[in-house]
C-alpha cells in the first residue's frame, strides 16, 4: 500500500511537471503539423485527379470527333466529291462547264449572248477614282 501511494505520487509528480507539459505540446504541434500537411496533400491530389477527369471527358470528346470525320472520309459521298473537285473527274454520261471570270459580269454575259465579245472597259469594270474623276473633270 506504501509503495502504492507512492508510484501514484511519482505519476502525478511526472504529469504534472513543466517538462511533462512542454513535451505533450510540441508532440500535439508536431501532430497538427503532420495532419495539415495530409488534409493538403490530399486536396491537392483531388484536385489534380478532378482535372485529370476534366481532360479525359476533353480527349473522349475529341476522339469521338476525330472517329465522325474518319467515317465521313469513308463514306462515298465525300470521295466522289473530292474527286470532282481535285481530280477533276466526272461521271459517265455528264458534261462539264466551266466558268470563268471573265463570264461572272452581267455585261460580258450579255455581249456573250449576243454573241460579241466586246474588250472595251465598261463603266461597270472602271475603278472607283476613275469614275469619280470623269464625275468632277468631264
Amino acid at each position: 500500500m506504501i509503495q502504492q501511494s507512492r508510484d501514484e505520487n511519482i505519476i502525478k509528480k511526472v504529469l504534472g511537471s513543466k517538462i511533462f507539459l512542454f513535451l505533450a505540446v510540441l508532440a500535439l504541434i508536431y501532430l497538427v503539423i503532420n495532419l495539415g500537411r495530409e488534409s493538403y496533400r490530399k486536396h491537392q491530389l483531388t484536385k489534380e485527379v478532378d482535372n485529370l477527369k476534366l481532360e479525359i471527358e476533353r480527349l473522349e470528346g475529341s476522339n469521338q470527333q476525330l472517329a465522325n470525320l474518319m467515317d465521313y472520309f469513308k463514306e462515298e459521298s465525300f470521295i466522289e466529291k473530292e474527286a470532282r473537285l481535285k481530280l477533276n473527274l466526272k461521271k459517265p454520261g455528264e458534261k462539264v462547264v466551266i466558268l470563268s471570270d471573265y463570264f461572272n459580269t452581267s455585261s460580258n454575259l450579255d455581249a456573250l449572248s449576243n454573241g460579241s465579245h466586246n474588250t472595251e472597259t465598261t463603266e461597270e469594270e472602271s475603278t472607283n477614282y476613275w469614275k469619280w474623276w470623269e464625275y468632277f473633270f468631264q
